[in-house]
């Protein structure tokens, strides 16, 4: 074989061998291409699905914060609703007290009158302990067996009644404020405090 040939084949056979290397570099390039194409898409899945529980959460945060402020506000208001009639209730009382005859008609049209916001807020039993109060207080009025007694009877029921509808509701459901809040469960903590 003369020089000539020995040259050709030793090109062609690095031309070939070239070929051959940059196509299974290609194909081993691709094939590590789709592999991090493949992770970078389950990590941001995961990211995805990381940030839909964290968005989740503070959504489900955001929204006790909410119930517990619009409980807050509707205790305010019964609360405002239950003294209103408590004072007016509590002045006929002391007028009665003073004078065994007539009720000053003033003071009984305000009493009256928040009567009838109390009713319209509820709940039934405190508008019925309200109730019975007005009736001692007007009763007294026409029927002198209607003692001072059971008018502050009447007045302590009404009180209590009210009272406990004031209440926060984790304290009558024994569950700490903080629990009720975080939807912890009833039972009470046995570690020291």
């Amino acid at each position: 074989m003369s020089d000539w040939g020995v040259a050709l084949i030793a090109a062609g056979s690095a031309i070939a061998g070239s070929v051959v290397t940059g196509w299974l570099t290609r194909s081993a390039g691709l094939r590590q291409a789709a592999a991090a194409q493949l992770a970078g898409e389950e990590q941001a899945a995961a990211a995805r699905h990381a940030g839909e529980q964290q968005a989740a959460a503070v959504l489900k945060t955001v929204q006790q914060t909410l119930e517990a402020q619009a409980r807050s506000q509707q205790l305010d208001a019964k609360r405002e609703v239950y003294v209103a009639f408590l004072q007016a209730a509590q002045a006929l009382v002391e007028d009665r007290k003073r004078d065994r005859g007539a009720l000053d008609e003033a003071l009984l049209a305000e009493a009256q009158r928040a009567y009838q916001v109390l009713r319209l807020e509820g709940p039934a039993n405190v508008a019925a302990q309200a109730h019975f109060l007005m009736e001692a207080i007007v009763g007294s009025r026409d029927d002198s067996s209607v003692s001072t007694a059971e008018i502050d009877r009447c007045l302590h029921n009404y009180v209590t009644v009210a009272q406990h509808h004031l209440q926060e509701p984790w304290h009558w459901m024994g569950r700490s404020r903080n629990s009720w809040i975080a939807g912890g469960t009833t039972e009470h903590s046995t570690t020291g405090q």
